[in-house]
């Protein structure tokens, strides 16, 4: 099983150490740090649930098994999210990269979820407002 992200509805960048997605249909985003910046690198490079945990398993020296499991149910949260889609599509490449710098201790890896933000995003001042514009707010 491999994954896909939605070019038009999702935003992702990853900035050292941490990651982060919006969810443009739903307003919410996402930030994940260490192992969770990892596990998105990994399966959005196209890495299956296999190799992810494969190359992971290396990169923290730890049982295959146990990251495997951790990816699987991250990946499982991702989907429900719909930052990810599973897909049946070959590999893309055979080398997946992960950015420089050491890796700590494994974590089951774990994003924070706000939906804080969605009605600000929703928030258009221009139509707040009365016939002189922008600042001055309706009465």
């Amino acid at each position: 099983m491999r994954y896909l992200v939605d070019a038009k509805g999702v935003s992702h960048d990853r900035l050292q150490d941490e990651v982060i997605v919006i969810n443009v249909a739903s307003g919410a985003y996402y930030s994940g740090s260490g192992c969770a910046a990892d596990v998105w690198t990994l399966l959005t490079q196209g890495a299956s649930l296999d190799e992810a945990a494969r190359h992971l398993a290396t990169a923290y020296d730890e049982a295959e098994e146990t990251i495997r499991r951790d990816v699987a149910t991250c990946a499982d949260f991702l989907v429900e999210r719909g930052l990810l889609q599973a897909s049946d599509a070959p590999a893309p490449k055979t080398e997946f990269d992960l950015p420089g710098g050491a890796r700590t201790v494994w974590r089951a890896p774990e994003f924070d979820e706000y939906t804080d933000m969605w009605e600000l995003i929703k928030l258009d001042p221009i139509h707040e407002v009365e016939e002189v514009g922008w600042p001055v707010r309706k009465v």
